[in-house]
């Protein structure tokens, strides 16, 4: 069914009706609006030609003796070359409880008898209408389907013909760094090495945040759901960066609300979004320090925060960074590059949570990324009273 000539004049409408009288008004209103009428006395006779000519629209008396137009509506919706073919059953307008009928069985639209014959035509031009607007609409979905399959299929396969001469080209250079630091390579040659080694990892990052994003766009992430211990997990995570923050000679705390605070989520999930806010923390910041904490929200969500002294940003940037790819437009922004994917991949991690993302910065000053619960996930702990 296509919208060239269903909506023209020429459309084949199949009237299904056991009264000669009402099949012959109904043919000849029809005719003279331009299109092409084939008849049925019978509900059984009228599914037939049905099947036979695929007509693009069908009129049908409901009270039939034998299969009534019910029967009929229900059958044509079964079958898979009819069940998008316009319905439009023909009932008594005082008959109420029949329209409901009707729709129920999978009627499109009704008309009353009396049957007004100069708007019978407009009637079924509107439906027809419909009918062609609703198959495009599936015709969109379906070819959006295909590509989205075709687009996950492809970067599926794209991430792992990259991957593995990637995990090659990083497992050969950490090797040759070792082996630098025992030969004693001149300086130039250790630091080519590290520019290889570093590229390596981002750009594996980056197909792996790419990846990431398809599935979660595919719906193929399916969470792992178990309890998790808070301060557990804080500590896990300050453990694992501490060196990094160290490194750049900025401090690193973590403050859980409530030693016994746990939570219904995925473990891994939630420890990857946490750690990736932190690692964008320490990447950002050059002076000061880190703080990882809990709170319980008076109306009883869990709020994860990462506050640094790190360079801010503005209203305008904390808006932008939601979109896919995108990177701040900064000299130590361009310094350390990611893939421009980590606030978004973590707000749509979260969303499998039923999770919030709140950001809150000012330039200069630094950033507190707060990743918010709802109550219903949180398993222990009361509301806590915000620090000044």
């Amino acid at each position: 069914m296509d919208g060239s000539g269903i909506i023209g004049r020429s459309a084949l409408i199949l009237v299904i009706d056991d009264e000669p009288t009402q099949r012959m008004l109904t043919h000849e209103a029809l005719i003279q609006r331009g299109y092409r009428v084939e008849e049925a006395d019978s509900g059984e006779a009228g599914l037939e030609i049905a099947r036979r000519l695929k007509p693009d629209l069908i009129l049908l008396d409901v009270m039939m003796p034998g299969m009534d137009g019910f029967e009929v509506c229900r059958e044509i919706r079964a079958d898979e070359n009819l069940r998008r073919t316009p319905v439009v059953i023909v009932t008594a307008l005082e008959e109420l409880n029949m329209i409901e009928v009707g729709f129920q069985a999978g009627a499109t639209d009704f008309i009353a008898k009396p049957i007004v014959w100069p708007l019978l035509g407009y009637r079924l031009q509107f439906a027809l209408r419909s009918a062609v607007m609703e198959t495009d609409l599936v015709s969109a979905r379906d070819e959006a389907e295909q590509a989205s399959t075709a687009k996950s299929a492809l970067l599926a396969n794209m991430g792992h013909e990259l991957r593995t001469p990637l995990n090659a080209i990083i497992g050969f250079s950490e090797f040759l760094k070792i082996q630098a630091g025992k030969q004693g390579w001149d300086k130039q040659s250790a630091e080519f090495l590290d520019d290889i080694l570093t590229s390596g990892q981002r750009l594996l990052a980056t197909i792996n945040d790419v990846l990431e994003m398809a599935n979660l766009e595919a719906g193929r992430i399916v969470l792992d759901e178990t309890e998790i211990d808070l301060t557990r997990l804080l500590n896990g995570i300050a453990e694992k960066f501490l060196p990094l923050a160290t490194g750049k000679g900025l401090t690193m705390d973590s403050r859980a609300a409530k030693a016994d605070l746990r939570m219904r989520g995925d473990y891994d999930v939630i420890r990857r979004v946490i750690g990736n806010i932190v690692s964008n923390a320490i990447k950002f910041t050059s002076a000061g320090s880190i703080t990882v904490s809990t709170l319980l929200r008076p109306a009883g969500e869990l709020e994860i925060a990462v506050k640094d002294t790190g360079v801010g940003m503005t209203r305008e940037e904390i808006q932008e960074i939601f979109e896919p790819f995108y990177q701040a437009d900064t000299s130590l922004s361009r310094s350390q590059e990611g893939s421009g994917l980590g606030v978004p991949l973590a707000k749509a991690l979260l969303q499998l949570h039923d999770g919030e993302l709140e950001i809150r910065s000012e330039p200069s000053v630094g950033t507190t990324i707060s990743v918010i619960f709802p109550a219903d996930r949180v398993i222990a702990g009361k509301a806590d009273t915000p620090a000044g």
